[in-house]
């Protein structure tokens, strides 16, 4: 999934700063942080300038440096995924770090080390809202709603209580991350990654919700994550995600 940066900007008319870890000792969970640091400061940077920061990362972990690069004080999460992304290191049942990325940004798990990026500060998980999520590890849904994350399941995208749950979380945030992992799009548009399951969103749902949330936030930031090209031989899905950037690019 690393390559799908590269896929996605390949029809891009942009400038692309890559993000590096800081040492050359290569340890997963190290590693990961020391990227989520570096990356909190580019985005920090790009705010400061005025710029409309758009992340591209092979796993679903760079939102908490994005999120961070923005300032969590007055931010919520609009979190696309087709997994849940709420274990912790105590839950998991495989050992991926990346499937624990929204519980750290809402101060599950790993709070010592998510202290170490600057200006982070856990996001409530009431300001959170997880969209298209259908493939659990066990446990995983009851913490989500246990913890009052607003869960918006494919089977409920049609219904008016998505804009109520935004005027909700609008209480207490005016700024929105849109975190767009693309296994939440179904695969009949095109396959995100081998972790892609059935019974998802499709591109126009994405962009409704999408839209809801910015008739009622500013949207702060775009994260785009997990896409694999090599099992998306047509490009599909690296269409939807350029289609993605450009339509909250041009509004930014």
């Amino acid at each position: 999934m690393g390559a799908g940066p590269s896929r996605i900007l390949a029809d891009l008319d942009v400038v692309a700063e890559e993000i590096h870890p800081a040492s050359e000792w290569r340890a997963e969970i190290r590693t990961t942080f020391e990227l989520y640091r570096a990356l909190a400061d580019a985005v920090h940077e790009a705010v400061q300038l005025g710029d409309f920061p758009v992340v591209l990362s092979g796993n679903c972990g760079a939102s908490i440096g994005a999120a961070a690069g923005i300032g969590t004080n007055d931010l919520a999460t609009l979190w696309f995924d087709a997994h849940g992304d709420y274990n912790t290191p105590d839950t998991t049942d495989s050992g991926f770090l990346d499937g624990m990325a929204l519980a750290i940004l809402t101060g599950r798990c790993w709070n010592t080390l998510a202290a170490s990026i600057p200006r982070f500060a856990p996001i409530p998980p009431s300001r959170a809202m997880h969209v298209g999520a259908r493939d659990y590890s066990p446990g995983e849904r009851d913490a989500l709603l246990y913890d009052n994350v607003w869960l918006v399941e494919p089977p409920s995208l049609a219904e008016p209580g998505v804009a109520s749950m935004l005027d909700a979380m609008r209480r207490n945030a005016s700024k929105m991350l849109v975190h767009l992992d693309v296994d939440t799009i179904d695969p009949r548009f095109g396959r995100a990654n081998p972790f892609a399951v059935d019974g998802g969103l499709s591109p126009d749902d994405v962009l409704r919700i999408i839209e809801l949330a910015a008739q009622r936030f500013t949207i702060a930031g775009l994260v785009i994550a997990s896409y694999d090209p090599s099992v998306d031989a047509e490009g599909k899905i690296a269409a939807i995600a350029r289609r993605v950037i450009e339509t909250l690019s041009s509004r930014a």
